[in-house]
């Protein structure tokens, strides 16, 4: 039964990409509101769940257990304070909110439990197989002309079949490093420049700023330790090379750059502000706070404020997903910065419970890490760390998105290399 039930999981993972889709075309197409991707997540970590509760048999399970019990009854009683602050009719929406806030940390302890048991769960072919499926999802759309827009109004951009621009940009973000790694270990020039040429566009027609940060972060890295070998080895043929590679590189950018909908974007957000000289977003704090990060410290000081004026259940339990509730000043607008959502939105204790399990699983990650031979593979895991923990931060939708999180939980247990 343990392999039948790790064979599911990776096929689900395998199709994730493919239910996105659907979900997406029924929403955008159809206009049903049916998110089949979040029904088959659902499906995955009932299927953890009973693993962790029937099938797990290592000493450890009765404190795993007692941690699982611990996050359904702080749910528990975050929903009561939901209903006594409120009342009954926020219960579904309050709920389902929370619940996909805590599916990250209950996947971790689940898929703790079956790594534990089974050193060869999610490997890393199937991790690269379900990025592949998600650019080619963006990138044969929009060549044809038929991806969904990144945004409702204003700004441009396209996400192939997929139905939200942050989500998708995650995702991509948080699996570059093992994704250029893949290349960089198949040594065929051909598939590297095609599958890159593929990454670079969907990067830049997205028109989000994460997975161009992302891709800056890895790539100055990487080409950082790299230069340092070539001048240590003294192959200074090779670094000229790669030098000329490199500028090259910058130039083909600097000429297609200007055709992107991220450049687009950049100039219709600056023409938006009334901004004439780029630098004068640096020296405005309501400007920077709209350029750089699309007015998410603006909803962080909203949201503190309701916090702060809120009763002391809610400030130990959470003030939820709806803020000002029953008021004409009512929302239900999130801040997309994950660590400030989990603390505002579930209060002193339920952040305690997420950052104290999140916390653990990031200091093993780190431990596992650094104990790998395999140098290439650890800065890769080094690097998807740090834009997991940046990206939670700056642009949200990493933790709390059940689509994401459920790759940031594979990244955060393995304990090996498994190709």
């Amino acid at each position: 039964m343990k392999k039948n039930i790790i064979k599911l999981i990776e096929l689900f993972l395998i199709l994730s990409p493919l239910f996105d889709m659907l979900t997406a075309f029924m929403l955008q197409i159809l206009n049903i509101n049916f998110t089949i991707g979040m029904v088959v997540r659902f499906i995955i970590i009932l299927i953890c769940i009973f693993y962790l509760i029937f099938i797990y048999k290592q000493k450890d399970k009765k404190y795993l257990l007692l941690i699982l019990g611990g996050i359904f009854l702080y749910l528990l009683i975050f929903l009561i304070t939901m209903v006594v602050n409120k009342d009954i009719s926020v219960l579904l929406y309050e709920g389902k909110n929370a619940i996909k806030t805590f599916y990250f940390p209950i996947l971790l302890i689940t898929f703790y439990a079956i790594v534990k048991e089974n050193k060869i769960f999610i490997t890393n072919k199937t991790l690269i197989i379900v990025y592949i499926i998600y650019l080619l999802g963006i990138f044969i759309p929009d060549i044809l002309g038929i991806g969904f827009d990144s945004y409702e109004i204003s700004k441009t951009g396209s996400i192939g079949f997929f139905n939200t621009a942050n989500e998708i940009s995650a995702i991509i973000s948080i699996l570059m490093p093992f994704f250029l790694l893949y290349l960089y270990e198949k040594k065929n020039f051909v598939l590297t420049v095609l599958l890159i040429g593929v990454l670079v566009f969907d990067i830049l027609s997205i028109g989000t700023k994460g997975p161009l940060l992302s891709f800056v972060i890895i790539i100055g890295v990487i080409l950082f330790i790299y230069i340092i070998y070539l001048v240590k080895e003294k192959l200074y043929k090779m670094l000229s090379f790669l030098l000329v590679l490199l500028f090259l590189f910058i130039v083909f950018i600097n000429i297609y750059l200007p055709r992107t909908a991220f450049y687009e974007n950049i100039k219709i957000h600056l023409d938006f502000l009334g901004v004439d000289n780029v630098m004068d977003v640096f020296t405005d704090y309501e400007l920077f706070d709209h350029f750089v990060f699309s007015s998410r410290l603006k909803f962080l000081g909203n949201t503190f404020d309701n916090y702060k004026s809120s009763s002391i259940l809610e400030k130990i339990f959470g003030i939820g997903y709806i803020e000002n509730y029953g008021e004409e000043n009512s929302t239900t607008k999130m801040i997309e910065m994950d660590y400030f959502d989990i603390l505002f939105r579930h209060g002193i204790v339920g952040f305690a419970v997420y950052v104290g399990i999140f916390g653990y699983f990031i200091y093993q990650a780190f431990k596992n890490i650094y104990s790998l031979k395999d140098n290439a593979y650890k800065i890769c895991s080094y690097l998807s760390l740090f834009l997991i923990i940046l990206l939670s931060l700056i642009t949200g939708h990493v933790l709390l998105a059940p689509s994401v999180s459920i790759f940031v939980a594979i990244i955060l247990t393995k304990k090996e290399v498994v190709k």
